[in-house]
């Protein structure tokens, strides 16, 4: 990220996190089921007992105690957030489940240096928010172990909402630290671009996504073809 963008984000996430967690549980209120599309998310890692998995932009570490079940006691959890009030947040929540396996990290992820072997990693609601988002997919998939995967979790403008509406979407993304030029970002473009294969599937009313991608060299045959939202599931 640039310095401006960069400072951006860390001025606002240092002034929500003790209360982000709060915040974030208000979506329930308009129907959304955040932890049903995180579990989703994880479900799609098809992690193993021993691997390494990167939570990318872990926030206030949500996802660390699921992730870190994944892969059992002989695997590793690393959280990596831009933020040092969100990971202050995080490591609470690991203290408090008494996690052994994770590790947290202060970075950017535009120069984030991976670990060996990485099987999978995952970024929940956080990619749209970075312009760069294209050279930490790409940078990502340089470190995934072959047939590792790439999950993205996050927003996106379903096709029925009308542009004429999209200033009405600001209020709502802007406590997040984004505005409305998000809607110009798709971070599902590119994790397709480097995949062997690759799938979406949709919640939401189309609002949410989970996007996955598979490096290549995995020894799966041939590439799934382009990209289709899987509405079989949509409930929620």
């Amino acid at each position: 990220m640039t310095t401006v963008e960069s400072q951006r984000m860390v001025n606002i996430y240092r002034k929500r996190a003790k209360r982000y967690d709060m915040t974030s549980n208000r979506l329930y209120l308009i129907g959304q089921r955040t932890m049903a599309y995180k579990h989703l998310a994880l479900e799609q890692l098809a992690l193993r007992p021993g691997d390494t998995v990167v939570d990318a932009g872990c926030g206030t570490g949500h996802n660390l105690p699921l992730l870190a079940e994944a892969v059992g006691p002989t695997g590793k959890v690393i959280g990596v957030d831009l933020t040092d009030a969100m990971l202050d947040q995080a490591r609470d929540r690991i203290e408090q489940t008494g996690l052994t396996n994770v590790t947290l990290v202060q970075a950017d992820l535009t120069t984030y240096e991976y670990p060996e072997n990485v099987r999978g990693i995952i970024a929940c609601f956080s990619l749209t928010l970075i312009s760069e988002y294209a050279k930490i997919i790409e940078r990502g998939y340089e470190a995934l172990a072959p047939g590792g995967r790439w999950v993205i979790l996050d927003y996106r403008l379903p096709h029925w909402w009308p542009n004429r509406l999209i200033p009405a979407l600001g209020p709502m993304i802007a406590p997040f630290g984004g505005d409305t030029s998000m809607v110009e970002r798709h971070p599902w473009e590119p994790l397709q671009k480097g995949a062997e294969r690759h799938r979406t599937l949709t919640r939401y009313g189309g609002w949410v996504y989970v996007a996955v991608g598979e490096a290549p060299g995995g020894g799966n045959p041939g590439r799934r073809g382009p990209d289709r939202d899987d509405t079989r599931q949509q409930g929620g």
